[in-house]
């Protein structure tokens, strides 16, 4: 999906944002809280950061909590008009 120094393919991360929107939607919503805020510490446990680093959206979540983007995903995923994982209904789930 995401290799450091290339774009992005938007369609493969957002089906992937989707299937995490569908399958976990708290994590999902912690994984949008995430981006915009580069301080804001979570239990790194979660399963929705080894699902997120799986599809190539996180790089990792230490283990102080703070979840790692690279820059580009950061900022694909705090244009608000790429937040909803929906391309049929945007802005219905996933706008904070």
């Amino acid at each position: 999906m995401l290799v450091r120094g290339k774009k992005i393919d938007r369609t493969a991360v957002l089906r992937n944002l989707q299937t995490i929107e569908d399958d976990d939607y708290d994590g999902f919503v912690l994984l949008v809280q995430a981006a915009r805020n580069r301080h804001i510490v979570f239990d790194p446990d979660l399963a929705v950061w080894g699902v997120a680093q799986h599809m190539g959206i996180v790089v990792d979540c230490n283990h102080g909590g703070v979840v790692e983007f690279d820059e580009s995903m950061r900022d694909f995923l705090r244009d608000s008009n790429n937040v909803d994982g929906s391309d049929k209904h945007p802005f219905v789930k996933g706008r904070y």
